[in-house]
């Protein structure tokens, strides 16, 4: 087996946008020396970061031993930060690593998700669990969204790049007891979902989502982009993350709106949950605003559909209370600050008409099939008492 890959040594971090797709030219390196290629599943502070896919390489990155990113809100943000060097290892090295870990795929957690509705409280629920891995946002499968609308690569490559960066990934966490790996996306990779069911099939698979009108609001409040930087961002990533917003870059020749680019983000997220479902993927699907109101009911519920015990209950009860995102831009204490962005009036009603334009039944309080539900208490039970019931697909009033 060819084993070689080879040490990058960081002479700067360049990444302007925090929040942007990771990509080697996030940081100045220049080469080391030739090193074993399996020091990236078997040194537990090495993980891998982002694809070089114009030469067929996975960057990995080598991180304190004290400084572990996956307990950070963003797993891609900390790992950038943390960053002492990078080890750049083969597609074909990568491939006969993968081929010798065996992992249990029906202990791989995929979660999916609108953003903004609770997702990564979720993920640091499964970081506080002791046998758990969670990864919140690790990046490259952004890379491979990307990779793929843009034409780059074929499904059949995208699909073994899946599979074997979800078994390297699990890989590396192995020597520290982890026997469960959750994978927290960024919204976007909701439209790489069949991809990665046929790349893992048995893989557990959880959906979660939010009204449309509160998610833009909370989406523009924490990350609304200028319409400078809305132009930018259009034009280097999200033509090729977003389905909606490619077919609209490909048909117009004018910048779309604030208000076009978040129906068409919402909209494409909800679309790909429900592609997935007729893919014949069991997904656990929840609301935000259920999590609100019961979240101890429809915690338990997800991590029973993914083969995990409940955490003692004032356990749990420090991981709600804490801001799951402190530290971040995308903080709860930030809204007491001024908003990134502040949507009008004239945004708001034209965020509605164009989400009946692009998809008439997909209305924006709509509760999809198979979305669990905490059911009212019956009389003389408390809320904590009351039954469980799983939602067929309505619409809520």
């Amino acid at each position: 087996m060819h084993t070689t890959a080879c040490e990058l040594l960081i002479e700067a971090r360049v990444k302007d946008i925090p929040f942007g797709i990771v990509s080697p030219a996030d940081f100045q390196y220049r080469e080391g020396s030739a090193v074993d290629a399996r020091v990236v599943i078997e040194q537990p502070n090495i993980s891998l970061y982002c694809l070089d896919h114009d030469h067929r390489r996975v960057i990995f990155v080598e991180t304190p031993p004290d400084q572990d990113p996956l307990h950070a809100p963003f797993y891609f943000q900390a790992q950038y930060e943390l960053a002492r060097r990078l080890i750049a290892v083969p597609y074909s090295t990568l491939h006969e690593l993968a081929s010798e870990i065996q992992i249990d795929p029906a202990r791989i957690i995929l979660i999916y998700s609108t953003g903004r509705c609770g997702s990564t409280l979720v993920s640091r629920v499964f970081d506080a669990i002791a046998d758990v891995a969670s990864f919140s946002e690790p990046d490259v499968f952004s890379q491979l969204l990307i990779l793929r609308s843009s034409g780059q690569a074929d499904d059949p490559e995208i699909a073994t790049l899946l599979h074997d960066c979800l078994k390297v990934m699990c890989a590396q966490t192995c020597l520290a007891g982890k026997q469960h790996w959750a994978f927290k996306f960024r919204s976007y990779v909701t439209s790489l979902g069949d991809l990665l069911h046929e790349a893992m099939p048995e893989a557990r698979v959880v959906f979660l989502y939010r009204a449309a009108l509160p998610w833009a609001i909370s989406f523009s409040r924490a990350f609304g982009p200028s319409d400078e930087v809305l132009a930018t961002l259009v034009q280097q990533s999200h033509r090729w993350l977003v389905p909606l917003i490619g077919d609209y870059v490909a048909s117009h020749a004018e910048p779309i709106s604030y208000a076009e680019f978040l129906a068409y983000m919402w909209v494409s997220s909800m679309r790909a949950a429900l592609e997935l479902q007729r893919h014949e993927a069991a997904i656990f699907a929840a609301r935000y605003e259920d999590m609100q109101v019961a979240p101890h009911e429809v915690i338990a519920a997800l991590l029973s559909h993914c083969g995990i015990g409940v955490p003692e209950r004032a356990a749990l009860d420090r991981t709600l209370a804490k801001d799951s995102q402190a530290g971040t831009i995308a903080a709860r204490s930030e809204t007491r600050r001024q908003a990134a962005r502040t949507m009008t009036e004239h945004e708001l009603m034209e965020f509605q008409r164009l989400l009946h334009a692009y998809e008439p039944g997909l209305a924006p309080d709509i509760i999809i099939p198979h979305t669990f539900r905490p059911s009212p208490p019956a009389c003389g039970q408390t809320k904590e008492q009351g039954a469980l019931w799983v939602n067929k697909g309505t619409k809520s009033a």
